[in-house]
């Protein structure tokens, strides 16, 4: 009888041993799931073309032998142009857009949509996709610029919504044509979206194009765009469970951006107390079948939340990861900050909660100003800026926090951040380019390779060199796009090993404290059980 108190106590010891370490890898474990989407499949090379400026006349005006490899898109406004509808205001609300009173922001049109999976597009060609729309200009800064960026929602010709599978991306009516001059490689986006998708769920998902102007009897070609998702709640965006104003609790997606009069604004912790410049908005549910209940919780939940991050109560704030995926914020963190992506986590940038579930970080958004790409400076690559945003510069505090980051940059360096993967990923998007890069730069060359309102300022340097950041060569702008990456992606993990200096607490060390008791008490409890049972 002994003997047999004595194994059940080793087994259970065991048991417990094993519950442990596999709690342990199924911590590590959770970091590789991935979302499948078109990013999987390798971009195939550009035929070769003898001269891509070819069918491209006087006023960029195309002639009827135009082709490309790329999808083309072409917008039929009836001769119009999406009026410019917003306008910068500073108030007390800082700096921020607000709408041009009397000007509606939609026109009507038609969308069609030429593509050909093995074969060159021609204007002639059997179109995948027309249908009505409605189309805006869109975005803050870059809604001024010349190069125009469009919302289009798609509609059915009695004007209800037409949710079609644009290019296997899934159902949906509303999309965006992203084409910012603010990046003259025209691939920081699709970069940042391909590298993005192997780590984060629900990136958007998007496609190269180039689109033309329908105007008459004429096509005018307007360059290269990402034709692509918007950040919204559905199975083929945001897959978080669907909103009932019968249930005391829902999903919802939120943003965190510059002040919006339009939008549902939260009135936050961080907000409400200075801590944050910017503003939480609601997403979904939609302004249009959001309550007052629905509302109240989902600004309930996220004071909650601030107000744990920004305790200085190091019990209180040690519970952060009860109520937040802490996975999704460090791949958040370590994919912008690998990309240099220095407007995310202030502006542009997302959070979700599903039914039930933890708040989690994403979906990214918005690289055109990453990769070394800031107007006024260079980036410094050999230091951090990422944890300086909102909540992160609450979470860097505590070094289990930190200790995480440096592991999964460890095996993401080795996978998805690798150099090799990494230039190999530009490269095959600029063989992808092929010559429509020509086009683009042939027809935006007047803002490319000359002195504007948007181009890099030149910088001194601490020992009076001037660093000339303006390329007027589309070479030069890859070439300082991958310098940027490699020694910023080389200098990450010593950055990150001098974080842990600025520690004030280990979440980590209270949380094995916890494992520990708990593996203590069955070494004890559980022979005493026997042994009284024994007895």
């Amino acid at each position: 009888m002994r003997k047999h108190t004595r194994a059940v106590a080793a087994l259970s010891i065991v048991l417990m041993l094993v519950i442990c370490v596999a709690a342990s890898l199924f911590y590590g474990a959770r970091h590789f799931q991935q979302t499948t989407n078109s990013y999987a499949e390798p971009l195939p090379k550009a035929p070769d073309e003898a001269d891509p400026l070819e069918h491209i006349g006087e006023d960029f005006v195309v002639d009827s032998s135009f082709t490309s490899h790329l999808p083309i898109v072409i917008l039929d406004m009836n001769g119009e142009e999406p009026p410019i509808h917003m306008k910068f205001v500073t108030d007390d609300n800082g700096q921020h857009m607000i709408a041009i009173d009397g000007v509606e922001p939609y026109i009507s049109g038609t969308m069609t949509l030429l593509s050909s999976e093995n074969s060159l597009n021609h204007l002639g060609d059997e179109p995948q996709l027309v249908s009505k729309m409605r189309i805006k200009r869109r975005g803050n800064s870059s809604l001024l610029y010349e190069k125009a960026q469009y919302m289009v929602k798609l509609e059915t010709e009695s004007g209800q919504n037409n949710d079609v599978n644009v290019l296997g991306m899934g159902y949906e009516h509303e999309w965006i044509l992203n084409g910012s001059m603010y990046d003259k490689s025209m691939i920081r986006n699709y970069l940042s979206y391909s590298i993005a998708s192997e780590v984060l769920p629900y990136t958007p998902d998007s496609k190269i194009c180039e689109v033309l102007i329908k105007k008459g009897g004429s096509y005018y070609y307007q360059g290269v765009y990402l034709l692509m998702e918007s950040i919204s709640q559905g199975p083929d965006r945001v897959d978080i469970a669907d909103f009932s104003s019968s249930e005391p609790y829902n999903s919802y997606l939120v943003r965190r951006d510059r002040y919006d009069a339009d939008a549902i604004t939260l009135d936050t912790y961080a907000n409400r107390n200075g801590l944050s410049s910017e503003y939480m908005s609601l997403l979904y549910p939609t302004k249009r079948e959001v309550t007052q209940g629905m509302l109240d919780y989902v600004q309930s939940d996220l004071n909650k939340i601030e107000q744990v991050l920004y305790s200085d109560s190091p019990e209180i704030f040690s519970t952060y990861s009860t109520l937040i995926d802490v996975d999704s914020f460090v791949d958040y963190f370590l994919i912008n900050e690998f990309l240099i992506n220095y407007d995310a986590g202030n502006n542009s940038t997302y959070f979700y909660k599903n039914l039930g579930g933890k708040l989690c970080m994403g979906p990214v958004w918005d690289y055109d100003g990453a990769m070394d790409n800031y107007q006024f400076e260079p980036i410094d690559t050999d230091h951090l800026a990422f944890y300086t945003k909102p909540w992160f510069q609450q979470l860097c505090q505590d070094l289990n926090f930190v200790e995480a980051l440096e592991k999964r940059y460890a095996e993401l360096r080795r996978s998805t951040f690798s150099w090799d993967h990494i230039n190999g990923k530009i490269d095959e998007i600029i063989a992808y380019l092929g010559g429509a890069q020509e086009r683009e730069w042939d027809r935006w060359g007047h803002w490319y390779c000359t002195e504007n309102r948007y181009s890099l300022q030149d910088y001194v340097t601490e020992d009076g060199d001037v660093l000339y950041r303006n390329a007027v060569r589309f070479e030069d702008e890859i070439y300082r796009l991958k310098s940027a990456l490699y020694d910023h992606g080389e200098a990450i993990p010593g950055a990150l090993e001098a974080l842990e200096v600025s520690c004030t607490t280990d979440t980590g060390a209270s949380s094995w404290s916890a494992w520990l008791l708990l593996l203590a008490a069955a070494v004890f409890f559980i022979p005493a059980y026997y042994v009284g049972c024994r007895k």
